[in-house]
């Protein structure tokens, strides 16, 4: 599907007048994340997968809205939603898909009606104490150390490192079949993988400026508004990259209700590691 800004690849399943759920990977994944929770859904509904820009063959194709920041993300998928003329869908998102996804429903609740978010949570963290702040950037040091030139440089010669490391760290009771993780590799081994990867964190940590193409929606953004749509949000007790307080302390932001659900023992992956919890999720806010 070629937009504005980009060319997104996409999985649209399911009978074309079904109700529509999009599902969004996050860092560093792809589509076939979804794979368990497709198969725990009910039949009828139509499922769109997208892949996130850098990843696979989605790529940006204006120069000048080359970025990882997350104003980027949330407008790819809008105009892939508008395209698809599918809207108000039920909108899943999982890590940057969470990002993605928070900032869509913010931005045009219009096309979003119903809200699954996992594992990376909505809002500045404001309310956070120093010492929950601290120990969020602690387990979120890879952040910074590409916010460093040498930390970008060495993720840009080797960037299946990290991801391997991800991948083992962040869901520790994971076991990822190695057929799974040659697929995610190859997914990422993309001329722009890394460099968005790289602005989407730098930008992310105030250390990179946005592009101008998306200079009106990210000044929305970054004002945290509230998101007006029902929400669930999961996250794992365990996860390696991501802390309770964000989760626990962002109720206020979501005017419409918020259902936090913490799985225990589970990691980051949770798509993976749980699809059953999150097709459970989805089918709550389904029936709403």
């Amino acid at each position: 599907m070629r937009t504005p800004h980009a060319e997104l690849e996409y999985l649209d399943e399911g009978p074309t007048d079904g109700r529509p759920v999009v599902l969004v990977h996050g860092f560093p994944d792809e589509p076939s994340t979804w794979d368990g929770v497709v198969a725990a859904l009910p039949e009828g509904l139509r499922v769109i997968r997208p892949t996130l820009r850098g990843v696979g063959r989605s790529r940006v194709i204006d120069p000048l809205a080359r970025s990882g920041q997350v104003a980027a993300l949330a407008t790819d998928l809008l105009d892939l939603i508008r395209a698809l003329e599918v809207g108000p869908v039920v909108l899943v998102g999982h890590d940057w898909g969470a990002r993605a996804a928070h900032a869509a429903a913010s931005i045009s609740p219009a096309l979003v009606d119903r809200l699954v978010t996992i594992s990376t949570a909505y809002g500045p963290g404001s309310d956070l104490t120093p010492r929950e702040r601290l120990h969020d950037a602690s387990v979120a040091w890879y952040r910074y150390w590409l916010c460093t030139s040498a930390g970008a440089d060495a993720f840009r010669a080797n960037p299946q490192a990290l991801v391997r490391w991800a991948w083992d760290d962040w869901s520790p009771r994971l076991e990822l079949p190695s057929a799974e993780m040659s697929r995610i590799l190859t997914a990422v081994d993309t001329p722009q993988f890394a460099d968005t990867v790289v602005h989407y964190y730098r930008h992310g940590a105030g250390e990179a400026a946005g592009s101008s193409v998306y200079a009106q929606t990210q000044a929305l953004l970054d004002t945290w508004p509230t998101i007006d749509v029902p929400t669930t949000f999961l996250i794992g007790t365990e996860d390696g990259c991501e802390t309770l307080p964000p989760a626990r302390t962002n109720a206020s932001l979501f005017s419409a209700g918020r259902r936090l659900i913490e799985l225990d023992g589970l990691g980051h992956f949770i798509p993976r590691e749980a699809p059953s919890a999150v097709a459970e999720a989805i089918v709550r806010q389904l029936e709403g």
